[in-house]
């Protein structure tokens, strides 16, 4: 149970490392992308930017919802609402990480970024919630097929 907080807490601290390096900003991916693609026009360039930044933030908290709900249900006090712990905790990280990238001066913390973020989290919390859905009635259907044999 402690290793799975312990890998939330690595990953939580990572993500706050990784926004405060100059190698997170805008600028710096533009660059990367620019030498990858020499013969994007400054347009595609920028959309290109926008895009893999923003799937960037989409994806780092779904994968943070994942880890705090894999960490909430094997914590006896908590399985029960894993789930929202799980999407409550990345919301108020994804605050926290947009907040502290305002103080930055080669960021920009917006709340923009916040609702992409929520969106991560969001359909995370949708795909848990279906994934649970069909793993107990699958359980139900087995458990019916068992009692009819007899």
């Amino acid at each position: 149970m402690l290793i799975q907080w312990a890998i939330v807490a690595v990953y939580v601290i990572a993500m706050f490392l990784f926004a405060g390096q100059e190698a997170s900003s805008a600028g710096f991916s533009s660059t990367l992308l620019q030498r990858l693609w020499p013969h994007l026009t400054r347009s595609e360039l920028r959309h290109w930017v926008l895009v893999l930044r923003k799937a960037g933030h989409f994806l780092a908290y779904a994968v943070l919802t994942l880890l705090v709900y894999y960490a909430a249900r094997r914590t006896k006090k908590l399985q029960r609402a894993a789930l929202p712990i799980a999407a409550a905790f990345a919301f108020l990280v994804a605050i926290a990480d947009e907040n502290y990238q305002s103080r930055l001066h080669y960021r920009t913390g917006t709340w923009q970024d916040v609702l992409i973020d929520g969106l991560g989290i969001a359909l995370t919390v949708l795909g848990v919630f279906v994934c649970a859905r069909i793993r107990k009635k699958r359980k139900e259907v087995a458990k019916e097929d068992v009692e009819n044999e007899y």
